[in-house]
């Protein structure tokens, strides 16, 4: 990807993510990356393809390396971690950017794939692990969008209570998977 088309596609990626697709024109993005929108539309082409080429989500954004015991707190942990630290919620960002999409489909797919599909298989790769993966990441796409969208839960004064009982709930969507097992927890050979 040459270096202006990479600047044009980061600033979309950002404002894109900070006000939505219909506020954002080609020019606002041309803007932010210190380009002509000519060179915007030559090189990347419409607003459309111009946010379907910023979408994206990176599945290093969940770390699912903990152990399976403690994976749903930890989880929890994070989303609140990154409130507390006011950096990006990439949780919140994926319902921001689906709802205004010219093609909600595909940020959905993006979002599925970076999400769901690494979940999916740290919890057994089975049909029931799947739903087991969703209902997790709905309750953390619920968290997230309260916490940043609405406010709700917010108050670092709940920050304990929040991070345990909300922790607490998600971890029991992650231990009612029978698939899912650490291998240091298996027992036999």
């Amino acid at each position: 990807m040459s270096e202006s088309r990479e600047l044009i596609v980061r600033a979309a990626r950002r404002l894109f993510a900070e006000h939505g697709y219909r506020a954002v024109s080609v020019r606002d993005v041309a803007a932010a990356a210190g380009v002509s929108p000519s060179l915007v539309m030559k090189l990347v082409g419409s607003k459309a393809e111009l946010f379907t080429s910023s979408v994206s989500f990176t599945p290093d954004e969940a770390d699912l390396s903990r152990p399976l015991h403690e994976l749903g707190r930890g989880l929890v942990g994070d989303v609140l971690d990154r409130l507390q630290a006011g950096g990006p919620e990439p949780l919140a960002r994926a319902v921001v950017l689906a709802l205004p999409a010219p093609d909600p489909d595909e940020v959905r797919r993006r979002f599925h794939e970076a999400y769901a599909v690494p979940l999916t298989a740290r919890l057994g790769g089975d049909p029931q692990a799947a739903v087991a993966a969703e209902m997790v990441i709905s309750a953390l796409v619920g968290l997230a969008v309260s916490t940043r969208v609405l406010r709700l839960l917010a108050d670092p004064a709940v920050a304990t209570q929040v991070r345990e009982g909300y922790g607490r709930a998600v971890q029991s969507l992650i231990d009612g998977v029978s698939g899912a097992q650490d291998p240091a927890d298996r027992v036999g050979p």
